[in-house]
C-alpha cells in the first residue's frame, strides 16, 4: 500500500446551546472565522487531494472553507463521529466540567463511557474508518476533520497508548499522521495551531 499523509483536523469552535440544533451545532462565529483561517493559512498549502469528514455539524463547516478554496468534494464517512453524536445537547469538556464537577474524574477516564458509548466499540469504530482510509487507493494527502476522542484515539494508538487523557487538542488544530496501514501509521505532530 502506498504512504498516505492524514492531516487531522479538530472541528473550530461550535455554537454550544444552539437553539435549533442544540445537539448537533454548527459553528459559532468565531469558528467560522477559525475555519476559514484554517484553511487559507495553514492548509491551502498542502498538497491535499482528498477530504473526508464527520458527519457532525460542526466539523461539516470546518471543512467547508477548505472544500471551496481546492473544490474538492467533501466525503462523509461515519466512522469519524465523536463520542457525544446520538447526545440530546453538545457539552464541551469545559461545560461538562462545569455542570458535573463530582462526575468529572469519571469523563476524563473515559469520555465515551460517560456518554453511554462502549469505549471498545467507539475505539474500533474510529480505527475501522482510518484502517478504510489507508486502504483506500484514493488520495495521498488527506484532510480528516474531525473531533477530540476519534483524533485522539488515532493518536494513541501510532503512540502505543491505553489512555486518550494525556494530551489535548484546541480547536482547529492540526495533527499530522503518516503510513500506509495501521500497523505502520506514525504520529509526525500534534496540536498545530494556525498561524
Amino acid at each position: 500500500m502506498a504512504l498516505k499523509q492524514l492531516l487531522l483536523v479538530r472541528h473550530a469552535q461550535p455554537d454550544e446551546g444552539h437553539a435549533l440544533q442544540p445537539g448537533d451545532p454548527p459553528l459559532h462565529p468565531h469558528g467560522h472565522v477559525q475555519a476559514r483561517a484554517l484553511a487559507l493559512r495553514r492548509l491551502a498549502f498542502e498538497p491535499i487531494d482528498r477530504i473526508v469528514c464527520s458527519p457532525q455539524q460542526r466539523a461539516i463547516d470546518t471543512a467547508a472553507p477548505l472544500a471551496r478554496l481546492l473544490g474538492i468534494e467533501i466525503e462523509v464517512i461515519e466512522g469519524l463521529a465523536e463520542c457525544d453524536r446520538h447526545t440530546a445537547r453538545y457539552r464541551s469538556p469545559d461545560t461538562i466540567r462545569r455542570e458535573e464537577p463530582h462526575r468529572w474524574a469519571e469523563f476524563l477516564k473515559s469520555p465515551p463511557r460517560f456518554l453511554g458509548v462502549d469505549p471498545d466499540v467507539f475505539r474500533q469504530t474510529v480505527l475501522d474508518a482510518f484502517a478504510a482510509l489507508l486502504a483506500d487507493a484514493h488520495g495521498r494527502t488527506i484532510a480528516v476533520f474531525s473531533h477530540g476522542m476519534p483524533i485522539k484515539t488515532m493518536v494513541a494508538h501510532c503512540l502505543g497508548l491505553a489512555r486518550t487523557d494525556a494530551f489535548s487538542l484546541d480547536h482547529c488544530s492540526l495533527t499530522r499522521l503518516v503510513g500506509s496501514s495501521l500497523q505502520d501509521l506514525r504520529a509526525r505532530s500534534l496540536n498545530e495551531s494556525t498561524p
